[in-house]
């Protein structure tokens, strides 16, 4: 097949690039003016690189790499491919990931990562490559089409108040959110997530809703938090983090936000709430369950190291 790979460019490829996720992994929630605000504001430290394979004038594949930059280790990279079922097996993938895998090189990674599922196409084209699965996420699926449904909000402890985001403010929302998120299981910690770069990529991304995203507020100070992003369009929502701080911990805070967060998201016109989580994190799992959210899909954490 002929293909032309070049970067990708603008608004016309960023919703092509969202209309092409929707069809390859429809359990993730993005827009396009999500996914363009996030080309515009990555670091430039993250090397990023965005590819796009045309055919016929049509994009049909796609993939990003780059440098984490919420991390304080060296060289850890991470990886995607995706290609349009109906072209699929014509060397499309291997052709996009050979010139990304090149780039993350050529700038010194020492670690590359890759989420996709066990299939053989993506499990066996990596264990050739020198990859091994390290983590299991599960998706999950909440429908907010009847409230009603949703267990009773838990009481809300003395000393405690639930406020949105708005009205929170970007820095409360920043602290717990920077300080649970090292927390978070993975195959890299995120231990350095500067105020400037969180600002830009988290608050100012058009997806982020401030009214429904939630803080906690602990004798008047940020103790938990749910952070809301939204595919207005779809009517759908994508948990973006959920956290309690290490003090705060065993007292069903994290519960109490994201139940409030979802009933906000459902007032503003949302009908899906979709998560993910590592196995591995059954405190989260618990609250999601609890909720109602029932498993959707499932990806591995694929790692090579160079």
């Amino acid at each position: 097949m002929s293909a032309l790979l070049r970067p990708a460019n603008g608004a016309a490829d960023a919703a092509a690039f969202n209309a092409l996720r929707r069809v390859v992994t429809p359990y993730q929630v993005f827009s396009a003016e999500r996914i363009l605000h996030f080309w515009a504001v990555t670091p430039a430290r993250a090397y990023a690189k965005v590819l796009v394979a045309e055919v016929d004038g049509r994009i049909v594949a796609a993939g990003r790499a780059g440098f984490k930059t919420w991390t304080s280790e060296q060289g850890a990279a991470s990886l995607f491919v995706m290609v349009h079922p109906d072209h699929r097996r014509q060397g499309l993938g291997a052709q996009l990931y050979a010139a990304l895998e090149a780039h993350v090189a050529e700038h010194d990674a020492r670690k590359i990562q890759i989420w996709g599922t066990d299939d053989e196409d993506v499990a066996g084209f990596l264990e050739r490559r020198g990859y091994g699965r390290t983590a299991e996420l599960r998706y999950s699926k909440l429908d907010l089409t009847d409230v009603a449904k949703l267990p009773p909000v838990p009481a809300t402890p003395d000393g405690v108040a639930l406020v949105s985001a708005r009205e929170a403010g970007p820095e409360a929302l920043y602290s717990v959110d920077a300080a649970t998120v090292v927390d978070e299981p993975g195959d890299t910690a995120m231990d350095a997530v500067s105020y400037e770069d969180w600002y830009a990529e988290i608050w100012q991304n058009p997806a982020t809703d401030h009214d429904s995203s939630v803080v906690v507020l602990a004798d008047g100070v940020p103790a938990a938090y749910t952070l809301v992003e939204m595919d207005r369009e779809g009517g759908r929502m994508w948990s973006g983090g959920t956290g309690t701080l290490r003090s705060h911990r065993g007292r069903g805070l994290a519960k109490l936000a994201k139940a409030d967060a979802v009933r906000r998201a459902a007032a503003a016109g949302v009908t899906a709430a979709y998560a993910s989580n590592d196995e591995v994190n059954q405190p989260m799992l618990a609250v999601n369950e609890w909720l109602g959210y029932q498993p959707c899909a499932v990806q591995y954490s694929y790692v090579r190291t160079l």
